[in-house]
């Protein structure tokens, strides 16, 4: 067998160590990409987290407390510790919602690429949402009223119902569905008779929700062992199933909250 000769050894030793750097490069991008693409994902869900708590108390206040929603979160995971919020903007719309913008930035260390001049890269991330009111008109006693969104307590949803002519009273449920794919319902107006169904709940003629235009706060339950953070139904009874008359019911979700685009900002 032919030997190869020192300068083709040279040659083929070059090419292998070049190839070798080459991977461990590859190799050490992949790494500190990854690391980065990761980082940008967990700073993405922090202003998306403080967009959505910072406009409902906008909606109900008119103060930012954006830096304190933002803090909260990332003092509660590491890589985000020195995370910044660049910049937030307030706009009210014509249709009487109101939205907010949320920039902020991260600088996320490198492992690998520091060693070829790059110690760090800088992570943005932007993220808009809106407070709305959703508005439900012409429900009746004991129809099943699917939300358009879920209602979250830690979203500051209220519920206004709004009647006429209505002496009687009405109570008001909240319902989410188990994993049986059944409603739960609780009872939000604390004025049921837990031990009744809900239709003999609605038939009953005594200590009945009576005023007009009354606020429920999701964060109030009147049964124990309920869950009422989480509402996806809304059920409202009238007393006296028995009259002629039937009363129609118009429901605001107020502070109803939702990320948006920047196109819809």
């Amino acid at each position: 067998m032919k030997l190869l000769s020192k300068k083709k050894r040279a040659n083929i030793s070059i090419m292998v160590a070049v190839f070798c750097m080459a991977f461990l490069v590859f190799c050490a991008f992949g790494v500190d990409m990854a690391y980065v693409t990761l980082n940008r994902a967990k700073l993405q869900r922090a202003v998306e987290t403080t967009a959505l708590a910072s406009i409902a108390e906008y909606k109900n206040s008119a103060q930012d407390k954006s830096e304190d929603f933002f803090n909260l979160y990332r003092s509660k995971i590491d890589v985000l510790k020195n995370a910044q919020i660049e910049n937030v903007q307030y706009k009210d719309s014509e249709d009487n919602s109101k939205k907010v913008k949320i920039s902020a930035k991260l600088v996320s260390p490198t492992f690998f690429l520091r060693f070829a001049g790059v110690g760090k890269i800088n992570i943005k991330a932007n993220s808009y949402a809106q407070a709305y009111e959703e508005i439900i008109e012409d429900k009746t006693s004991g129809d099943t009223i699917e939300l358009e969104n879920q209602l979250t307590e830690k979203n500051g949803n209220d519920i206004k119902v709004e009647t006429a002519n209505l002496p009687e009273g009405y109570f008001i449920f909240a319902g989410i569905k188990n994993n049986d794919g059944v409603i739960m319902w609780s009872d939000i107006g604390c004025k049921a008779d837990s031990t009744r169904t809900l239709e003999q709940i609605g038939s009953s003629q005594y200590n009945l929700i009576s005023a007009n235009n009354t606020y429920f706060d999701l964060s109030k339950t009147c049964e124990p062992n309920v869950d009422t953070n989480i509402v996806s139904y809304l059920r409202l009874y009238r007393a006296k199933f028995a009259e002629e008359h039937d009363y129609s019911f118009t429901i605001r979700i107020l502070n109803n909250v939702k990320l948006i685009t920047k196109n819809d900002f």
